[in-house]
């Protein structure tokens, strides 16, 4: 999903949900970074997941030292949670999850 700012109509960042993986991710353009726009970013995508692609569970990880990141994550909700890849190696990241009620519309 490509974010565009309301009152510029400037691309400001995107989304990208991988419902395969519960996961998404995102990044603000430079210029749109410390407004408070990745915890809208991060609120929509918590929305997408869990209202269009009916997961109850969606996580998000980042960087250790990317703190603003962080605060992002954790102004929309998002929680702590502990990342394995599936090799089973962890690695120095942060991850985070939103819990939300799933819509039934994908649902078989």
């Amino acid at each position: 999903m490509v974010c565009v700012h309301r009152q510029s109509g400037r691309y400001a960042g995107h989304l990208e949900l991988h419902p395969d993986r519960n996961e998404l991710g995102g990044t603000l353009a430079p210029d749109h970074r410390g407004q408070g726009l990745g915890v809208e970013l991060f609120l929509a995508g918590a929305e997408l997941a869990h209202g269009h692609a009916g997961l109850p569970t969606v996580r998000a990880g980042t960087a250790t030292d990317n703190l603003p990141c962080r605060r992002a994550l954790e102004r929309a909700g998002f929680v702590p949670a502990r990342h394995t890849l599936p090799d089973g190696r962890e690695i120095d990241t942060v991850w985070y999850q939103h819990e939300g009620t799933a819509s039934t519309c994908t649902r078989p």
